[in-house]
C-alpha cells in the first residue's frame, strides 16, 4: 500500500471508523503518517463530569491534531434526582419488580458516578482560561453548541427521563458563570454557527452580564446560523423582562451576516405558556439583510408587530417556521406555538401573502391561539409537525389522535404561498 498515491490513502481513511483508523495506521510508517489527521472526529463533545476541557486543551496545542476539530458541543445539563426517580418509577410501574429494580439500580449507579465526576472536575468557569486558549488555537473551529437538553448518556433510563423537562435541573448562578466563560473563550473566533438550547433570559437583565456578552460576543459578527432557546422563568415583572429583551436585542444585532435564525422561548415554570415579546423592543428597526430561514417559537405578540418584523425580511426570507415542540413531554401535543394577544391569524397570513414574495415554505407547529374568545374572529389550532428543522419529512407523531383535534399546516402553507379561500374558517377549534 505504500506505493499508492497519498490522495487515495486519504480516501481509504475517510471511509474508516475510529478503530479501523488506528489499526490501519499500525501497518506501515506511511499509513501511520497519512492517518494521523483521521485519529480524531471533527466534532468534540465535552461533558461536566470528565476532564474534557483539559483534553481539548491538549489537542489544541498539538501541531497536527488541532486542525481536526471543526465543531464543539458542551453538555451542561443536570438531572434532578427526585424528579427523575419519580418519573422513572411511574414509567416502569407495570414492569416486573425484579426487572424494574435492575433497570433503576443500574441508572442509579450511573447517576452517582456522574455526580462524583462532576464534583471532582468542578464547574466549567473555573477552567475559562484553558477553554479560551484551546478555542483560540483551533484554526478550523466553525460550529459551537451548548446543550442542556440533549443527553449524551448511554443509559437508556437516564436518557428517557431527560426528555421530561421537569426532570432537568438548572443552577442558575453557576450557569451564568459557565456561559460567560464560554463567551469569553470565543472572543475573536470567526464562527459560522452558534447554538444554546437553554439560555436564561435574565442573564441579559443585569448590566455586568450584558456588558460582558456585548464585549466578547463579537464572534457573532461572522455567524451565518444562530439558534437560541431562551428560558424566561427567572424574570420577575415586566420591567425585568423589558431590560432582558433589550439586552438580548443588542447581542442579536451583532450577528449582521445571519442567514438562519431561531428564537424559541421555553418557560420551565409554566411549560404551556408563551412569552410576551415585542419585536419593536427586541430589534427596533433592525433588519438581517441576508436572512433566508427564520424560526419563532413560544411567543405571545401583536399581529402587526410580528407582521412588520417579518415584512422587513421579505426580500430575502425563503423559509419560515412558526411554533415548535416547546417543552412538551414525549406523549404530549406540541406546546411551542404562537399566541396573538391582538389581531387574528387570518389577517396575519393574508398580510404575509403580499409581504413575503420570495417565501417558499411555511411550517406551523404547536398551539396557535388569538384572543377574542367571545367573538367570531377567535381562532385556535393545534398543529402537529410535518418536517423537522432541516425541512426533512418526519413520521406522524404517535400522540396525534382524533380526540386531540390535531391538524397539519398544509392548508395554511398553501394559502400563504398560492392564495385561495382561507382554510381557518373550516378548521377553527376550541380554545386550549
Amino acid at each position: 500500500m505504500d506505493t499508492l498515491p497519498v490522495e487515495l490513502l486519504r480516501l481509504i481513511f475517510s471511509h474508516c471508523d475510529p478503530k479501523s483508523v488506528r489499526n490501519l495506521r499500525e501497518v506501515t510508517r506511511i499509513l501511520a503518517d497519512v492517518g494521523y489527521e483521521y485519529l480524531l472526529s471533527s466534532g468534540f463533545t465535552a461533558v461536566s463530569w470528565r476532564n474534557d476541557i483539559e483534553r481539548l486543551h491538549s489537542i489544541a496545542l498539538h501541531e497536527r491534531l488541532r486542525g481536526s476539530i471543526t465543531s464543539i458541543c458542551i453538555f451542561l445539563g443536570e438531572l434532578s434526582y427526585y424528579d427523575a426517580w419519580s418519573t422513572s418509577w411511574f414509567q416502569h410501574f407495570v414492569t416486573p419488580p425484579d426487572q424494574r429494580n435492575e433497570v433503576m439500580g443500574s441508572a442509579r449507579q450511573e447517576f452517582d458516578r456522574i455526580e462524583r465526576g462532576r464534583k471532582t472536575v468542578g464547574p466549567l468557569h473555573l477552567r475559562a482560561d484553558d477553554l479560551r486558549e484551546a478555542c483560540s488555537a483551533l484554526p478550523n473551529l466553525k460550529d459551537f453548541e451548548i446543550t442542556f437538553t440533549q443527553c449524551p448518556l448511554d443509559n437508556d433510563l437516564l436518557r428517557e427521563v431527560f426528555d421530561y423537562p421537569s426532570c432537568r435541573k438548572l443552577d442558575r448562578p453557576q450557569t451564568y458563570s459557565n456561559l460567560n466563560a464560554i463567551i469569553f473563550a470565543l472572543h475573536g473566533i470567526p464562527l459560522s454557527s452558534f447554538k444554546i438550547d437553554r439560555l436564561p433570559l435574565e442573564l441579559f437583565r443585569l448590566p455586568a452580564h450584558r456588558t460582558h456578552w456585548y464585549t466578547h460576543a463579537q464572534a457573532f459578527s461572522s455567524l451565518e446560523t444562530l439558534n437560541l432557546t431562551l428560558d424566561p422563568s427567572g424574570l420577575q415583572g415586566p420591567g425585568s423582562a423589558f431590560r432582558a429583551v433589550n439586552g438580548l436585542g443588542r447581542i442579536l444585532q451583532l450577528a449582521t451576516q445571519l442567514k438562519k435564525l431561531k428564537l424559541a422561548f421555553h418557560p420551565y415554570t409554566s411549560e404551556s405558556s408563551k412569552f410576551a415579546l415585542s419585536f419593536r423592543e427586541l430589534f427596533y428597526d433592525f433588519t438581517f439583510k441576508q436572512l433566508t430561514d427564520l424560526t419563532l417559537e413560544g411567543v405571545s405578540c401583536e399581529e402587526d408587530d410580528l407582521k412588520d418584523f417579518l415584512a422587513r425580511h421579505g426580500s430575502t426570507l425563503l423559509r419560515l417556521r412558526l411554533g415548535g415542540r416547546g417543552l412538551a413531554k414525549p406523549f404530549e401535543v406540541s406546546l411551542g406555538g404562537v399566541h396573538l394577544y391582538e389581531g387574528t391569524f387570518k389577517s396575519l397570513f393574508t398580510g404575509l401573502r403580499m409581504k413575503l414574495p420570495k417565501l417558499e415554505r411555511l411550517h406551523l407547529e404547536g398551539i396557535f391561539e388569538c384572543e377574542h374568545h367571545d367573538l367570531p374572529s377567535h381562532e385556535a389550532y393545534n398543529f402537529y409537525p410535518l418536517t423537522n428543522e432541516n425541512w426533512e419529512e418526519v413520521p406522524r407523531p404517535k400522540w396525534v389522535r382524533s380526540s386531540r383535534k390535531t391538524i397539519n399546516c398544509l392548508p395554511f402553507e398553501h394559502y400563504v404561498l398560492f392564495g385561495g379561500p382561507y382554510p381557518g374558517n373550516a378548521l377553527t377549534q376550541q380554545s386550549y
